[in-house]
């Protein structure tokens, strides 16, 4: 399942997935499958393999709930991509400066997205940065802006204006570790003089009782 368009539908396309169902939230969408919110999505609990989510957590009111119904949704195991913008870029520099070249929303750090996956359970398998160049449409500006992205990925690989997260859903489970160790009653000697009495005891009960 794919959440939201922000990405370009090509790359998705490429990818040998069995079936993707798109998701979106206007109804005036030509690609989608399923008009719904990505923080209220209409399916049952486990019921998708896996989750694609482009910048969807930088546009919607409520990050938290769509991560919560990604995992919800997701089978066991299940992997779970998402991309954001960061705010600590030159990208997240111009969203201030010139508005109109970005995605308006909240940028959020690799590193609160990444305790968020944690919370709910997710284990992160990877991530990684991209873009480290301002955005423009302009073919000229992108070719004078190229040595930018490769200077920062060589030295400056947290600066990235984009990041990709792939996490994982795991079930809880009982762990054992280490040895099992179990508890022994300590055992009480008899001595000799104990023993002896026993039958003195037994003798001197039975002349209590008449037999008829």
């Amino acid at each position: 399942m794919q959440l939201g368009e922000l990405i370009d539908q090509a790359a998705i396309d490429q990818m040998d997935l069995p079936e993707l169902i798109v998701c979106s939230s206007s109804p005036s969408s030509r690609q989608a499958q399923l008009i719904a919110d990505p923080a209220f999505l209409p399916l049952g609990p486990e019921s998708v393999a896996s989750v694609i989510v482009p910048h969807v957590l930088d546009t919607h009111p409520l990050p938290h709930q769509v991560l919560r119904e990604a995992h919800r949704v997701l089978r066991a195991e299940g992997c779970l991509v998402l991309s954001g913008f960061s705010p600590y870029s030159l990208i997240g520099l111009q969203r201030w400066l010139w508005p109109r070249a970005v995605v308006k929303g909240q940028y959020y750090s690799v590193g609160r997205v990444i305790d968020w996956l944690q919370l709910l359970g997710f284990e992160v398998v990877g991530s990684a940065m991209f873009q480290y160049a301002p955005l423009t449409k302009s073919k000229r500006l992108q070719n004078g802006l190229s040595f930018v992205n490769s200077i920062g990925d060589r030295w400056l690989p947290m600066s990235g204006g984009g990041y990709m997260i792939t996490a994982r859903k795991r079930e809880l489970g009982t762990t054992m570790i280490g040895n099992l160790k179990f508890a022994r009653q300590p055992r009480k000697l008899v001595n000799a003089a104990s023993v002896r009495a026993i039958p003195q005891q037994a003798a001197k009960h039975s002349r209590n009782y008449h037999y008829g």
